[in-house]
C-alpha cells in the first residue's frame, strides 16, 4: 500500500505543478502549503468547538458517535458551496487534508514536491472510509468522495468509493427545515458492496451534517449490511438547538 501511496503521490505532485493547489475559503493559491496563512483565523473562529457533536443536539441514531471540522458559516459553508455547486470540486481534497490535520492531528509533510499527510497516532478504530452519497445523481462528480478519499489516504485506510447509493431518487434538503428533514421519507440507502464491509468499523464522511437524518440513515443502512459500527465525521455542522430549548421558546 505504501508503495501505491508513493506513485499516487508523484502523480499528484506533477497534477499540483501544473494546477497549484488553492485555498478552499479564498481561492488563493497555496502550492505546497498545509493551509492559507491569510483566511486562518477567520477559519479558526467558526472551528466547532468540541469537534465532537452532541446526540442532544443532532440525531445521531445507529451511529457510534459524530465530528466535525466547522459550524457551518462563512468562510466554512462558502467553500463548501463552492464545492458542491460552484464547479470546484476539488475543494474536496482539501476539506480532507483540513479533516486529518485538526480532527485526527496528522502531519503534513512535502518532499521532492510530493505531499503526504501521515497519522502517526494510536490505532484507529476504524477499518474502512465510506462517503455519503451525493443527493445530485446528474452531477459528474462527487465532491464528498473526493474529500473522504483523502482523508482516508491520509489515515491509511482503504475508502470504499460508491460503497453506498440512494436505492431511490432524493429531492434536495437544502432551506427545509430541521423538523422537515428529519421527517422526509425521501432519505432511502443502500450498500452496493455488502461483502466489503461487513465485519467492519466504518468511518463514515459526510460534506455538512444539519440534523444528523441523513448520517443516521447511511449508518443504518451499513449496519443492516454487516457492518459493526459507525462513526461519523463531516467537514461543517449546523447549530441545531435541543428540542426541549424550542419547545420552551414555542411556550413563551
Amino acid at each position: 500500500m505504501r508503495a501505491d501511496r508513493f506513485w499516487k503521490g508523484a502523480a499528484r505532485a506533477a497534477f499540483d505543478l501544473a494546477f497549484p493547489r488553492r485555498c478552499p475559503f479564498c481561492g488563493a493559491v497555496i502550492g505546497w502549503l498545509p493551509q492559507c496563512a491569510d483566511c486562518k483565523a477567520e477559519t479558526d473562529a467558526v472551528l466547532h468547538r468540541p469537534f465532537s457533536l452532541s446526540a442532544t443536539e443532532h440525531k445521531l441514531e445507529d451511529l457510534e458517535g459524530a465530528a466535525s471540522l466547522f459550524l457551518y458559516k462563512d468562510p466554512a459553508r462558502r467553500a463548501i458551496l463552492e464545492m458542491k455547486n460552484g464547479g470546484r470540486p476539488w475543494y474536496g481534497r482539501e476539506l480532507g487534508y483540513a479533516l486529518a490535520m485538526s480532527l485526527f492531528g496528522c502531519t503534513f509533510r512535502v518532499r521532492h514536491g510530493i505531499i503526504t499527510l501521515n497519522y502517526e497516532g494510536p490505532r484507529l478504530p476504524y477499518d474502512r472510509v465510506v462517503s455519503v452519497p451525493s443527493s445530485h445523481a446528474d452531477r459528474p462528480y462527487d465532491s464528498t468522495a473526493r474529500m473522504a478519499a483523502a482523508l482516508a489516504e491520509a489515515l491509511d485506510l482503504p475508502f470504499e468509493k460508491g460503497a453506498l447509493e440512494r436505492s431511490r431518487p432524493v429531492k434536495p434538503q437544502t432551506g427545509l427545515p430541521g423538523e422537515v428533514r428529519l421527517a422526509n421519507p425521501c432519505f432511502s440507502m443502500r450498500v452496493s458492496c455488502p461483502q466489503r464491509l461487513e465485519g467492519r468499523r466504518i468511518l463514515l464522511v459526510d460534506d455538512v451534517i444539519t440534523t444528523g437524518a441523513t448520517i443516521s440513515e447511511a449508518a443504518r443502512a451499513l449496519l443492516q449490511a454487516g457492518a459493526l459500527e459507525v462513526f461519523a465525521v463531516s467537514a461543517a455542522a449546523s447549530e441545531i438547538e435541543p428540542p426541549q430549548k424550542q419547545e420552551d421558546k414555542g411556550a413563551g
